[in-house]
């Protein structure tokens, strides 16, 4: 029996929990970035906690086991392709930042935002800074854009550097638009 059909299978479910996941943290961010409400931030930092345990981090794992068993099993390099040396590249960086800088963001968010709740503050905007950093905006943005950098090169896979710099620098420049417009919008509604 082939073992190809299946390890791209476990590769697409774990980008569907991956992508799926980043993106309920991504909603679940927002609500809390709109709200005036201790109680709704809490909530959603506590909803962020449990996508990025039950959905990002599962999904992560398929993605890097079944990545790797497809290589090994194409006969690929893991420094042969611009595509697929930029795919892991970036999901590398992505994984230790996502189980470093992101996870220490939220869960310091989701104790603060309990403590304020615990303690009957009002959210203000001392407190949403306290508990939000631009460190935190900028990891909690650049996600959705480069899960979507890691897809266009395992779909396309270019065979040059130039449309995947090109692609990555579109992909920092939508950061920089979130990290800078999201949070303002969101308060305006």
């Amino acid at each position: 029996m082939e073992l190809y059909p299946f390890l791209k299978l476990a590769h697409i479910i774990g980008f569907i929990l991956l992508g799926g996941g980043l993106l309920a943290v991504w909603v679940s961010e927002f609500q809390a970035y709109r709200t005036n409400e201790i109680g709704v931030f809490a909530e959603s930092s506590r909803y962020t906690a449990i996508f990025y345990d039950f959905l990002v981090i599962p999904g992560a794992i398929t993605v890097a086991l079944s990545g790797f068993f497809l290589v090994r099993n194409l006969g690929l390099g893991f420094f042969e392709e611009p595509w697929l040396m930029t795919m892991w590249g970036l999901f590398l960086f992505e994984f230790i930042e996502g189980n470093t800088i992101t996870r220490f963001q939220f869960q310091k968010t989701l104790r603060r935002s309990k403590k304020a709740l615990e303690e009957g503050k009002s959210l203000t905007v001392d407190v949403r800074e306290e508990a939000r950093s631009l460190v935190n905006r900028i990891v909690h943005f650049l996600d959705l854009p480069m899960i979507v950098v890691i897809v266009y090169c395992g779909t396309v896979r270019p065979d040059s550097w130039p449309p995947i710099l090109l692609v990555i620098s579109m992909a920092l420049i939508v950061t920089a638009l979130l990290v800078y417009f999201i949070p303002r919008l969101a308060r305006a509604s």
